[in-house]
């Protein structure tokens, strides 16, 4: 029988699973490969038999033949408007309901929010896959964690020893009023959007109040400009780590100590679709397709998260983690610009080159009409007037068939949630 979710955090579930994860993780890549076909042959089998959606849709012989992700091409694919258009019921397993799920919602970046459902056994696994995030980007326990995000954590009870505090910064809240949270909660390690720690970075600068007190700082939720992210660094004199995560599947890669970008294969099997229509494992680029491991509430089998990724076999020799390299999270796949003809391309034709110039804090793609973009520059303070000129001349080889236009800006607007979105339409 399903368990009802607790109000606050219970501990000892997370600890259990935290010493899971980290063995998991350090195994060598056959064991590691074992490990996630086990684990995804039972969430298939139990998806189609207690989830009334998988049993409608999944072909029992495809669920019978599946060994490992290899075999996961053989069923369909979910995107958010499917998962909007089936009722919550529908995609719930069979035992489980208001009572016994938590439900969490995303933060609508790509236009369509979807609300997603945990049990008291999927919360205990993926706080204790956050946390071990967490420690292994350098969080010490007396740390007081500073969350950049749109809704808050729920307490848990080490809290009141002073063991991981939580201080939650609303980055849907006006800056003035974020920072007012952070200065209030003196948060020692800093996790969260990056273009939300780099605005606060600036209203702090603005104020003229220097912070030594986080030593670290973890970036998630969107990508950011190399000198955003320095910026931000150098202003805390901290130590910077990236998490690749999402509400549906919390955290799909870490970077190591050098930097790499990797699978967390043990907790997820994350397929490519290709611009052909092909599909490979946890290789080259294309749309991100994302199975979690551990959901025994709301399983989502090969989950079009709306990201496009380049993915490569590991090649990193950090000797902390051996799985596949996410090199680009290149941008949602409705960051798309019309051609003069009417198709849409990825944006990220015009925002790669354009990121190769230093001096941006911050960019943005308009769409004015099909076949002319205005690319907005946030230049840093040292970039020099020259910036939107420089910019339009590293794009233009590269944007054959569009008017280009550049233009310098104080700041761009987020959206509610805090994030900037990379292509904006007029």
């Amino acid at each position: 029988m399903a368990r009802k979710v607790r109000p606050t955090i219970p501990v000892l579930p997370v600890l259990g699973n935290l010493a899971l994860i980290r063995a998991r993780e350090r195994a060598a890549p056959p064991r590691m490969a074992e490990i996630q076909a086990r684990l995804l042959r039972s969430l298939v089998r139990h998806a189609h038999a207690r989830v009334p959606y998988y049993r409608r849709v999944l072909d029992p012989a495809a669920v019978a033949a599946l060994r490992d992700a290899a075999d996961l091409a053989a069923l369909p694919v979910l995107d958010r408007a499917a998962l909007n258009a089936v009722p919550a019921a529908e995609m719930l397993a069979r035992g489980f309901g208001p009572d016994t799920t938590r439900a969490a919602s995303t933060s609508g970046s790509t236009g369509v929010p979807v609300t997603l459902h945990y049990s008291e056994r999927d919360l205990g696994h993926l706080r204790a896959s956050y946390l071990h995030d967490l420690l292994m980007s350098g969080l010490r326990p007396l740390d007081r964690i500073g969350y950049f995000r749109v809704g808050s954590f729920r307490r848990h009870r080490l809290e009141r020893f002073g063991l991981a505090r939580n201080v939650h910064v609303n980055t849907s809240l006006p800056v003035a009023e974020q920072a007012d949270r952070f200065l209030a909660g003196r948060p020692t390690f800093v996790a969260g959007f990056p273009y939300a720690i780099a605005a606060l970075v600036g209203e702090l600068e603005r104020r003229g109040v220097r912070y030594p007190h986080a030593h670290t700082v973890v970036f998630g939720g969107e990508t950011a400009t190399p000198d955003a992210r320095a910026h931000v660094l150098r202003y805390f004199g901290a130590t910077g780590h990236e998490m690749y995560a999402s509400v549906e599947a919390y955290t799909i890669a870490r970077s190591c100590p050098r930097g790499a970008l990797h699978l967390r294969s043990a907790e997820v099997v994350v397929e490519v679709e290709h611009d052909d229509g092909t599909v490979s494992v946890a290789d080259g680029e294309g749309e991100i397709l994302v199975t979690r491991l551990r959901a025994e509430a709301m399983p989502l089998l090969r989950y079009r998260l709306g990201d496009r990724v380049v993915v490569t076999p590991d090649d990193c020799g950090c000797g902390v983690l051996r799985t596949p390299i996410v090199r680009r999270v290149q941008g949602r796949p409705d960051d798309r610009v019309r051609a003069r003809d009417g198709s849409l391309v990825h944006a990220d034709f015009l925002a790669y080159p354009a990121l190769s110039v230093p001096g941006i804090r911050a960019l943005q793609i308009v769409q004015l009409r099909p076949g002319a973009v205005e690319i907005v520059v946030v230049p840093a303070p040292d970039a020099g007037p020259g910036l939107p000129e420089t910019v339009r001349r590293a794009v233009l080889p590269a944007a054959a068939g569009f008017d280009v236009t550049v233009r310098a800006a104080e700041a761009i607007a987020p959206e509610r949630n805090g994030k900037i979105r990379l292509v904006r339409r007029r």
